[in-house]
């Protein structure tokens, strides 16, 4: 029944203006494998952009660099007898389980990429967090206009900011982001936020330049950290509800009628035990996906950085991916930052720090016998 509902509203969107999701440009260059990172080309920087969507402004200072990122795994780690979807054309990717923390299987985690609209899971948790739900919105001439993709707000017309992060979550609208930016104090107190929420999750290659995933100078994250924010993501019944809806009646505004906002998350349209996720595309970033699926109660999400749409659409790489890493019995890493080994701060030089002490402990008696002895 749910592919019925599926076909029939995309058929219906095909047909109509009236379903508003953003439209993606292919790239113009091609790709049939995925790019080697074995060398970490990314550690400092995302990869040379092809726009000019980074140049600064006159009189724009230059962002100051993120210190160097982890090179300890740069190539592809995954468990014994798991092997890579060759339809997985991402320079990077995480498999990570939702409720343990698991990394099942990954590439350049903590290589630096553009992460697009992918990185709005970030104003999604500020504004569940700071606003209130049913809070009524009206949209400024400013909102309304705004580049990129849009869920179709109009100048004038009023939204509860619900139904805002739901124009933000499902058809990724930057005219929803920016409504919803002016909500918590306007574009800088925004930027702000949702830098600070990103250092918080303990993230350590992302600077968060816009808050919508529009390409700019500085703009950066990775795998690692978006796995960190899309878990936290997902462990909020809010974000994880509306990501998870398939389509939902949007309200019109001015004398414009509704009409039905679809999801353009793949993964949860077309695999029954999608849960949700989210989209991403800008010129300089390429494609970028998040996507979920939970099977027999083991939540697996996938996300796939700077990967193409040539021959397979990024929620069929990320959908190929998952089915391998669940088919793995083990794990290559975790989110979770383990404790120290015992061995590495007992063992050794515990034992030469109790001797020093000892040694210091005989001298202190001897001084002290002597300056006794002398009186």
């Amino acid at each position: 029944m749910q592919s019925f509902f599926i076909r029939a509203g995309a058929a219906a969107c095909a047909l109509s203006l009236a379903c508003a999701s953003p439209v993606v440009a292919e790239e113009s260059s091609t790709r049939s494998i995925a790019p080697n990172t074995d060398s970490c080309p990314n550690s400092l920087t995302p990869p040379e952009p092809t726009t000019t969507s980074e140049a600064l402004a006159p009189g724009q200072p230059s962002p100051t660099p993120l210190p160097a990122s982890d090179t300890t795994h740069c190539g592809v780690s995954v468990p014994a007898g798991m092997v890579v979807p060759p339809e997985v054309l991402a320079s990077a990717f995480l498999v990570v389980d939702l409720d343990t923390g698991d990394i099942v299987a990954m590439k350049d985690p903590h290589g630096r990429y553009r992460p697009a609209s992918i990185i709005k899971v970030l104003l999604a948790l500020v504004v569940i967090e700071e606003l209130d739900l049913n809070k009524p919105v009206q949209v400024s001439h400013e909102s309304a206009a705004q580049d990129g993709s849009a869920v179709g707000i109009g100048e004038g017309g009023t939204y509860t900011v619900e139904q805002l992060l739901h124009g933000l979550l499902l058809a990724s609208g930057n005219d929803a982001a920016h409504a919803l930016a002016q909500e918590l104090g306007g574009d800088e107190a925004t930027l702000r936020k949702v830098n600070d929420l990103a250092q918080s999750l303990g993230t350590t290659d992302t600077h968060v330049s816009t808050y919508s995933g529009l390409d700019a100078p500085g703009m950066s994250s990775s795998a690692f950290d978006l796995a960190l924010m899309y878990r936290a993501a997902f462990a909020n019944p809010t974000f994880a509800r509306i990501v998870g809806t398939d389509h939902i009646d949007f309200p019109g505004y001015e004398g414009h009628p509704g009409y039905q906002v679809w999801n353009d998350n793949g993964l949860l349209m077309n695999d029954p035990h999608g849960i949700g996720g989210k989209t991403g595309y800008t010129d300089d970033a390429h494609h970028t996906f998040v996507g979920a699926l939970d099977r027999d109660g083991r939540r697996l999400m996938a996300i796939l950085l700077d990967t193409t749409a040539d021959s397979t659409r990024p929620w069929q790489q990320a959908q190929a991916l998952l089915d391998a890493a669940y088919q793995a019995n083990s794990h290559v890493a975790t989110l979770e930052k383990p404790a120290p080994p015992v061995e590495a701060h007992e063992e050794t030089p515990r034992s030469e720090s109790t001797g020093l002490i000892a040694v210091v402990g005989v001298l202190a008696a001897l001084a002290i016998s002597a300056v006794l002895l002398r009186r």
